[in-house]
């Protein structure tokens, strides 16, 4: 598919990949981030506007408004608010795989054996620092594969392993749990 018929195609696939995952009352999702010579497994699970997401040592609580990351190593909590805007799944899975009405522009790269690539990039105005990003598809189950960030050359690239409904609740953020951390507050 080239030219005028890639777009459309492009937003119906990113239509019903955001359709899917809000027909769902929360969500859980496993991935591998691999940037260079890094290369981590994680996880996360969404109910509403709240998230908790591990990778590695970090733990990270969101509610929504205000979003705490926790790195169990250093031992310290940092606060700050939740950027609504941001598309990256790693700073905002709420919004991860809601492209549509976003400051990207889709484009359809291939559509093959089962598979779609979509190409989002920055519109006009848009200072994300993300860059291009690259979204693959399961077009059977309009499931996400892929996602690859572009940060000025540097590629960070997240496989999606697992996407299932939420048993259970989003787990909170608990202070009394995290009582001789340092708390870095950037509200």
């Amino acid at each position: 598919m080239q030219g005028n018929a890639a777009q459309p195609r492009a937003t119906e696939i990113l239509e019903r990949l955001a359709a899917g995952f809000r027909a769902m009352d929360g969500y859980g999702v496993k991935f591998g981030v691999v940037s260079g010579d890094y290369e981590a497994r994680g996880s996360y699970v969404v109910e509403g506007d709240s998230y908790y997401l591990v990778l590695g040592d970090a733990e990270v609580f969101a509610d929504g408004a205000v979003r705490r990351e926790v790195d169990n190593r250093r031992r310290e909590v940092t606060v700050t608010e939740v950027d609504t805007a941001s598309r990256n799944i790693l700073n905002n899975p709420v919004r991860a795989f809601d492209f549509l009405g976003s400051e990207y522009t889709p484009s359809l790269v291939s559509e093959a054996d089962g598979r779609a690539v979509v190409r989002l990039t920055p519109a006009a105005g848009n200072d994300s620092p993300a860059g291009d990003v690259t979204l693959t598809v399961d077009t059977a189950t309009m499931r996400p594969r892929s996602l690859s960030y572009d940060y000025d050359g540097e590629q960070v690239l997240v496989n999606v392993l697992e996407v299932a409904p939420l048993a259970g609740h989003v787990r909170r953020f608990d202070r009394k749990n995290y009582a001789d951390y340092e708390f870095i507050d950037f509200r």
